[in-house]
């Protein structure tokens, strides 16, 4: 099959109209690109930079974008690189979300305002994800979600313990007399050991978790850290993917359906994923035109076991789900059991079913089988009443007591 016509192509070789090719072209040589480069039929791949000074969590791109480029170049492409809106939570509380919100209608001026092919989407921290999945799905140019990855294992007192919940740790000690002020900026150094995002399972790892379930992203790329070579290595491979995307004409309308927002859904429960990635996903559904509801996420995630052991329904990290096989390890056992489906076409070009054909089986500790769960019925569960139209209840994180006592009638 034929390549499509290239976007770009109407800004910088359109032979009807030379005198706006001109304009068009011209300042886009002046860094040194030449008219061979972007009137030779070479796909235009922006790469939405999250990373900046102002966004340390996602700060780890300004490595990664170097891989990024190599990758696009080496398949053929040519690279450019545009900012996208700060999003760092822990600074922009409480109005994170609006800046979700920003973010996104910033990416769709930029992807529908300027000569891009195709688009790799730099994310990380909590809401880069969502807003970049969402003006994926409105633009509907060839797409591709690359995370930066979760940082590496943290420890308090010898034992493994979340960045977050060493921060909320050290509070507490600071309040209760235990440490001094030198104390606690000792903790919260130690905190956060490397670049990358929070290494639990909150919103980052569980949104880029479900940006791979439902395709958007090239399969075991949700959980490599930060630091790891491995991360590298994958930027390359999706810089030049990227590039395959634009000449197959694969866009964001093949690959997002409810089928593969629902096998989403599904991974989101067996992950312990966070309770923010429903109205993430709820919006990414209304943006791509699929229908999908609150309700949803009970019928067709609830019934469904927990089975990666990771802070806070579980004991351990980020790093330790990445060397347990990560999401596609996870992804081998939910096929098998039937629990998600695997005819539905992802970034690779490939199916679910076939992205999973060489993944290595669970480890058993890390990553459980369905007939050895950290956790049955871990889904969450949708609440009504003359307070509020729904509101939600994580089942994974709550204690037996509290599941006995409200849950068992």
């Amino acid at each position: 099959m034929a390549s499509p016509k290239l976007r770009s192509e109407s800004w910088f070789n359109d032979p009807s109209n030379p005198g706006m090719t001109a304009i068009y072209l011209e300042r886009f040589l002046n860094y040194g690109l030449t008219p061979g480069e972007l009137q030779s039929g070479r796909p235009v791949i922006g790469i939405a930079q999250s990373a900046n000074d102002l966004a340390p969590c996602n700060r780890a791109h300004l490595q990664t974008v170097t891989r990024l480029c190599d990758g696009i170049r080496d398949a053929g492409g040519i690279p450019m690189v545009f900012p996208m809106h700060p999003l760092q939570e822990s600074i922009r509380r409480p109005t994170a979300a609006l800046d979700r919100n920003l973010a996104y209608l910033a990416l769709v001026e930029i992807l529908h305002g300027y000569p891009l092919d195709g688009v790799i989407f730099t994310t990380g921290c909590d809401k880069t994800t969502p807003a970049a999945l969402m003006a994926a799905a409105t633009t509907d140019l060839p797409s591709l979600i690359f995370n930066c990855g979760p940082m590496l294992n943290s420890f308090l007192d010898g034992n493994q313990a979340g960045a977050g919940t060493i921060i909320w740790e050290a509070r507490r000690r600071l309040s209760a007399g235990e440490i001094d002020t030198e104390g606690f900026m000792k903790l919260l150094s130690d905190s956060a050991p490397s670049a990358g995002h929070c290494n639990v399972m909150g919103t980052a790892l569980s949104m880029n978790c479900l940006a791979e379930a439902m395709g958007m992203a090239l399969p075991g790329t949700a959980a490599i850290p930060a630091p790891y070579r491995q991360r590298g290595q994958a930027a390359h491979a999706a810089g030049a993917r990227t590039v395959a995307m634009v000449r197959e004409d694969l866009r964001p309308s093949r690959i997002l359906s409810r089928r593969s927002l629902i096998n989403a859904i599904r991974v989101n429960t067996a992950i312990g994923g966070s309770t923010n990635c429903p109205p993430h996903l709820l919006s990414i559904a209304r943006h791509a035109g699929i229908e999908l509801e609150i309700r949803d996420w009970e019928r067709e995630g609830y019934d469904l076991p927990l089975l990666v052991d990771l802070q806070p329904a579980g004991s351990r990290l980020g790093e330790d789900f990445y060397r347990a096989g990560g999401l596609p390890s996870l992804m081998r056992e939910l096929l098998e059991h039937g629990l998600i489906e695997g005819d539905v076409l992802t970034v690779t070009g490939n199916t679910v079913a076939g992205n999973l054909a060489e993944a290595s089986p669970p480890d058993g500790d890390v990553i459980r089988t369905v007939d050895n769960p950290v956790r049955e019925q871990a889904g969450f569960l949708v609440l009504s009443g003359n307070l509020f139209e729904a509101a939600l209840i994580k089942t994974s994180v709550i204690s037996d007591e509290f599941r006995h006592r409200y849950l068992s009638r």
